[in-house]
């Protein structure tokens, strides 16, 4: 079976967010955004639906997790070449985001980590071609 995925996320200001994520050379799909959330395209088939709290609470009756002392998942994107790598934390520092850790690299894969301004953990990485 084949899906599209939509991740959803609870962010505490969707502007700011959007903001950010817009910076960072992100798309939004605007026939899934408001005031209340906004959709951030990864690629063609995966989305992360960036909610407000009020938002977000109609999807899930649990407690929120806060995101800078909890780690809810990592979000991992495969940006093909370390030097995308490296160019996307640099924006991410910039645009307020943090660094997790040292950027790694290892026999398979180059890779960073980071968090965004609501502490949600993203690690973006390029794989090593196995010969």
């Amino acid at each position: 079976m084949k899906a599209d995925v939509f991740v959803n996320l609870c962010v505490q200001d969707v502007k700011r967010s959007r903001d950010f994520f817009e910076k960072l050379g992100f798309e939004i799909k605007e026939e899934y955004s408001d005031d209340t959330g906004y959709c951030l395209s990864i690629n063609e088939r995966a989305y992360a639906m960036m909610l407000g709290l009020e938002k977000y609470m109609l999807f899930s009756k649990n407690t929120v997790v806060d995101s800078f002392k909890h780690t809810e998942s990592i979000f991992s994107l495969d940006l093909k070449t370390p030097e995308k790598v490296d160019e996307i934390l640099e924006k991410v520092k910039k645009l307020g985001g943090s660094e997790i850790g040292k950027a790694s690299d290892d026999e398979y894969m180059y890779y960073r980590s980071f968090r965004d301004l609501d502490g949600h953990h993203f690690e973006v990485f390029a794989m090593k071609k196995q010969d």
